[in-house]
């Protein structure tokens, strides 16, 4: 990309995604592949697909909750709790990206605030056994 088509892209509000045409489909199996390595106890490789990601399409709030989910897994709460944030500006309603960030609100020390938020989202068919088993443990 030259720098005149960088500045337009910028210019226009579009995505890099956008720009250099990777498809909504190919952004969802780009995650998916980052959850896969979440979920076989590879963060370090999530994290580094995610960021690439969340570069490409900075408006993925779901890409931002899962990003935050690996920062949490590499014990960086902070990290986390930004990435969850922008999850939630983005898609203030998503039960995923709210679960995200009140995970992040208990992981550092927000216990009150993440507990109301797990609270609301318990009778969510997405994630209520989720916020569930965490308010759960959180009792115990």
């Amino acid at each position: 990309m030259d720098a005149m088509s960088f500045f337009d892209a910028v210019d226009d509000a579009r995505t890099l995604a956008e720009v250099h045409g990777i498809t909504c489909e190919m952004g969802d199996a780009i995650a998916a592949l980052a959850e896969a390595e979440l979920e076989a106890g590879r963060p370090d490789t999530a994290r580094a697909i995610l960021e690439g990601l969340v570069v490409t399409n900075h408006l993925d709030a779901g890409a931002w909750a899962l990003l935050s989910r690996a920062h949490r897994r590499l014990r960086q709460p902070l990290a986390a709790r930004f990435c969850a944030e922008v999850a939630a500006k983005l898609a203030p309603g998503d039960p995923v990206v709210r679960l995200a960030r009140a995970e992040s609100l208990l992981a550092v020390a927000e216990r009150d605030a993440g507990r109301a938020e797990l609270a609301r989202l318990v009778s969510d068919d997405r994630v209520g056994a989720r916020a569930r088993a965490l308010l759960a443990a959180l009792s115990g």
